[in-house]
């Protein structure tokens, strides 16, 4: 199955417009909402207040001239905001002195200003000056962290452990899952090393349970875990991972009703019930995921991704009240703005209010929301006056925002498919792949555009190219070998296509049901009917559905045919196309109301 223009517009869907409620919710405040604010005046002046803070109380001991000179330089640089010329003669005192004091002043300001390469120099001066400072140890550890050095940075921090002061082995241990398998390999033996030398350190028993779990050894994970949370039964980030762990291992029961226990025996641990609410919305019990979210909500209300987070479950349990409630406060707050209009726009345009709709959504001036806002809007526009200047609108802005005009071609595009626009469509795809000839989603939209409009041998050169460029695209393959066993009887070269699709995403139930259907165009109807079934038990799609009850048909198995189309029909979605359905009762004269 390919489904070939419904394909092309959740591809562009995904990139251009979002999901209308079903993001997941964020664990905190979000990444956008910081983005929004990362400008701000507060956070631009710190580095300088820092530097500031850091010379303004020189201790004028018994230096030499030069250094008093360099240091004093230093001082008036900074109130001048050349704190170029004071992280440079802090660094050189430091040199010169070797003196504690300077050192960490000079560590201070290289940290502030984001000078690599200046506390590159400070962290072995430290260590060398004074090898037991904790704060010495903690820089070594950090410097040898970003140069990749586990090995250098795990012994400061074992030193830092037996002084008796925060480590930081999580840290180290966060890095495993971006690692290749050989540095992941060498990291877990270091960390094994330490935890032979500390078993009774729930520090470095969570982090070793942890570097397990980013190599999706959960079980493994758990084994550690547990004599961890039996010797610390109160350690909480200990506590917080297992519930993750039982999930992770398929014990979905046992995790969520001890992330309930567990939450309410530390109502402060934030993190601890946002794993919990989150788990109850993966394992679909959306009210009770609102319950809990409204409870962190009352625990903890300057929390705005909380507060973002209740508006989304409660929109997809269809609560549009409270849902509406807590994105119009987020707006007045001013927080998760842009989030918070686009999802109250997505409410407003669900409720038949497309104007008010339009409103929120041309208030998202940026952030991850920018562009389904956009589109959203472009679609209310369009259906509300005149497509043509909402297009000169959108070559306006692909002018003023040169940086952005692919995305923008592609919110053009996913409008006219909505619009069920598909020469002007075809069109506006032309025109973008001449600008941007390297994007396989037009070009695999302009080939489903091709493909609906009957233009068979350009639809297959787009897809042929994706192909030259990327083999592997299991999309292009499927979209392919479907549609050549539609259009042509070339069923061994569609048969062949699909085949490579299967095996780069043997999960797929559209790549399933592509394979069905060339087997079944090839006279393998057993074969045929064996995909079908994976396919419509994976996925009980239409589509699906009217190939499996054609396959029983033909099988003399009618009366499992119409229990399929039947439940296809009665179980479908409102927005849904059963037409392929009801293709096939309309050909054997069959009522749909008496299957």
């Amino acid at each position: 199955m390919r489904k070939p223009l419904i394909m092309a517009l959740g591809a562009l869907t995904l990139m251009v417009s979002g999901c209308a409620t079903t993001d997941t919710p964020p664990d905190s405040d979000s990444d956008t909402s910081k983005k929004e604010n990362r400008d701000s005046p507060a956070t631009a002046s710190e580095p300088s207040a820092t530097v500031r803070e850091a010379t303004a109380h020189i201790e004028y001991r018994d230096f030499p001239s030069d250094v008093l000179f360099a240091l004093l330089s230093a001082e008036v640089a900074a109130q001048r905001g050349r704190f170029d010329v004071t992280l440079s003669n802090y660094v050189q005192a430091a040199r010169d002195t070797r003196d504690p004091g300077i050192i960490e002043r000079a560590v201070v300001i290289a940290r502030a200003l984001g000078a690599e390469n200046a506390l590159q120099q400070l962290a072995p001066l430290w260590l060398e000056v004074n090898p037991d400072d904790p704060n010495a140890l903690r820089l070594a550890a950090m410097q040898a962290l970003d140069e990749g050095d586990f090995e250098t940075a795990l012994t400061h921090m074992e030193n830092l452990h037996e002084q008796g002061a925060q480590a930081d082995f999580e840290k180290l241990a966060g890095y495993a899952g971006s690692l290749d398998p050989e540095r992941q390999s060498e990291l877990l033996s270091l960390y094994h090393e330490l935890y032979d030398r500390h078993p009774e350190s729930p520090d470095v028993g969570y982090s070793l349970a942890l570097i397990k779990h980013s190599l999706k050894q959960h079980q493994a994970a758990l084994e550690i875990l547990n004599p961890v949370l039996s010797q610390s039964p109160d350690y909480q980030p200990a506590i917080t991972l297992k519930g993750k762990l039982l999930f992770d291992t398929g014990q979905q029961e046992e995790a969520l009703n001890y992330l309930r226990t567990q939450s309410s025996r530390y109502p402060d641990n934030r993190r601890l019930g946002i794993l919990y609410a989150r788990m109850l919305v993966d394992s679909g019990d959306l009210q009770a995921a609102e319950d809990a979210f409204e409870s962190l909500v009352e625990r903890f209300p300057d929390a705005s991704g909380l507060r973002l987070s209740r508006a989304l479950v409660a929109l997809e349990n269809g609560n549009d009240r409270i849902a509406e409630e807590e994105l119009r406060k987020l707006i007045a707050q001013g927080q998760q703005r842009n989030q918070a209009h686009y999802y109250l726009g997505r409410l407003l345009e669900s409720q038949d209010k497309p104007l008010e709709a339009l409103a929120q959504f041309e208030q998202v001036d940026g952030g991850q929301r920018f562009f389904p806002a956009l589109s959203r809007a472009s679609l209310i526009e369009a259906r509300e006056g005149a497509l043509f200047p909402v297009q000169e609108k959108l070559e306006r802005l692909r002018l003023e925002m040169p940086q952005q005009a692919e995305q923008l071609w592609l919110v053009e595009i996913d409008l006219l498919l909505e619009l069920e626009e598909p020469q002007l469509a075809l069109t506006a795809s032309n025109q973008a792949l001449e600008e941007f000839p390297d994007n396989h989603n037009m070009r695999y939209t302009r080939a489903m555009l091709h493909e609906q409009l009957g233009n068979l041998t350009p639809m297959e050169q787009d897809l042929r190219q994706i192909l030259q460029e990327d083999p592997d695209n299991a999309t292009a393959l499927n979209a392919l070998g479907y549609t050549l066993t539609l259009h042509t009887n070339r069923y061994e070269e569609a048969r062949e296509l699909i085949a490579r699709a299967i095996e780069l995403e043997p999960d797929n139930p559209a790549i399933m049901d592509s394979m069905g259907w060339v087997l079944y165009h090839q006279g393998d109807m057993e074969a045929a009917l064996e995909w079908l079934n994976k396919a419509y038990e994976t996925m009980p799609d239409p589509e699906i559905a009217a190939h499996l009850g054609e396959v029983l048909w033909q099988l003399d198995r009618r009366d499992e045919a119409k229990m399929i189309w039947r439940r296809a029909l009665t179980e479908s979605k409102k927005e849904d196309d059963v037409s392929p359905v009801l293709e096939y009762i309309k050909r054997y004269d069959l009522n749909p109301e008496e299957l």
